[in-house]
């Protein structure tokens, strides 16, 4: 069955992804905070303000990473929690629901232009545009694992 073959991989997918993000945001947090802020502004307070904050992104992908790890771990070992096709397509909704809320947000930047002088950050450039990529591929992923755990195929 096709849901039992994606359910594994959208789940491996997931925690790779969530446990980059996490480190990255995390333990990187001033050079995410460059890959947002111009050079010309990170003299400024705001820019270490903006810094500190990328840590509450990576606190966040770092759950969805050891929720993903749990239910891989869960899957591998032949538990019998979550084995319900509803209860996976529910949890991976849910992971495609995180991916998404990390790639939606960057479409306006994106369809205004980018960075506008000292504003925003390019979406189609640099690590930003690898995040974008992963993000709505993620969200592809886990979206149609949860939809094929729902229709059972």
């Amino acid at each position: 069955m096709i849901a039992n073959s994606l359910y594994p991989v959208a789940l491996a997918a997931s925690a790779l992804w969530f446990a980059a993000a996490f480190r990255y945001f995390s333990f990187k947090h001033v050079a995410a905070a460059k890959m947002m802020i111009p050079k010309s502004q990170r003299e400024s307070p705001i820019f270490l303000t903006a810094a500190a904050s990328a840590r509450f992104l990576g606190g966040m992908n770092g759950a969805f990473a050891a929720l993903s790890i749990m239910l891989f771990i869960f899957w591998a070992s032949g538990s019998s929690l979550f084995t319900h096709p509803m209860e996976r397509g529910a949890l991976l909704i849910i992971l495609a629901a995180a991916h998404f809320s990390q790639f939606i947000f960057n479409v306006p930047i994106l369809r205004n232009g980018e960075r506008q002088g000292d504003t925003y950050w390019y979406v189609l450039k640099g690590p930003m545009l690898f995040i974008f990529v992963m993000d709505a591929a993620q969200t592809v992923l886990n979206l149609a694992a949860g939809l094929f755990q729902f229709a059972g195929v």
